[in-house]
């Protein structure tokens, strides 16, 4: 049975790729048959952060230039990955959310994979509440700004207003400390808990801003930079603590949407 996790943000430049790669990378090392798709069709950079060039990507799919499979390709550490484009916004505006059916595509074709990492487009529009809806755990990415806490209730609200999701893990990414992100998510968490009747579990927290500044420049997961092992560590935590949680069942307002069952 293929797990599905959707990697999603009220916001952009959250460090959401970052992270979707990362756990990716970290999942094909523990378990293999792993698939990182990007989803941003605004703008996605997967390939970007990776140093990749594909031939083929989502929007060949979409083109109906290609299969799914065709596209896929197998990056560094043998990981699987669906790469996006950047610039399909003509598209996106024309046919509203081309990805609708993407997952249940990928769990009908994609036999043998254990799991697909899936790193949405940031805010809360039709392709990430979709995507969110047809995963078995959703992880919101905040920081410990007051733009990132509205965004992220945000979505979070629409998520559960439009598709009963009720589930959420949430990773607090460039904190200061263990502590300081700990404390983002319990004030997050209350102010969410005063208004939604959904649950918030903490996966974990990314600090190391040196880290995070070195993997952008050299296009490089943080999990393969030289002596990062604390950072893989937390990254494996952050993963234990992801799937423990319990599994998403959206109940989609929108018949339209395919739920996870």
């Amino acid at each position: 049975m293929t797990t599905v996790i959707t990697i999603a943000s009220g916001k952009g430049g959250v460090g959401k790729s970052s992270l979707a790669i990362n756990y990716a990378l970290r999942l094909q090392a523990i378990a293999g048959n792993t698939l990182l798709v990007d989803a941003d069709l605004l703008a996605a950079n997967v390939h970007i952060l990776l140093g990749h060039k594909p031939k083929k990507d989502l929007i060949s799919v979409l083109d109906g230039e290609c299969r799914i499979t065709d596209a896929i390709q197998d990056t560094t550490g043998a990981l699987s990955v669906l790469p996006g484009r950047t610039g399909a916004s003509v598209k996106v505006e024309k046919d509203g959310d081309p990805l609708r059916d993407l997952i249940p595509q990928l769990r009908d074709t994609m036999d043998g994979t254990k799991f697909v990492v899936v790193d949405a487009p940031a805010g809360s529009g039709r392709s990430v509440l979709n995507s969110m809806a047809n995963s078995d755990h959703v992880v919101i990415v905040l920081l410990g700004q007051a733009t990132s806490f509205v965004d992220a209730y945000a979505l979070i609200k629409n998520a559960y207003l439009e598709y009963r999701i009720t589930q959420f893990n949430v990773v607090v990414n460039i904190a200061d400390s263990k502590s300081q992100a700990q404390l983002v998510f319990d004030n997050f968490a209350r102010t969410v808990a005063n208004f939604l009747p959904v649950s918030l579990s903490y996966s974990g927290h990314v600090t190391q801003r040196d880290a995070i500044a070195q993997s952008a420049i050299r296009c490089k997961p943080i999990v393969q930079l030289p002596g990062e092992q604390r950072q893989i560590a937390d990254f494996d935590t952050m993963l234990k603590n992801i799937l423990a949680s319990p599994r998403n069942s959206a109940k989609a307002a929108d018949t339209t949407v395919n739920s996870v069952s």
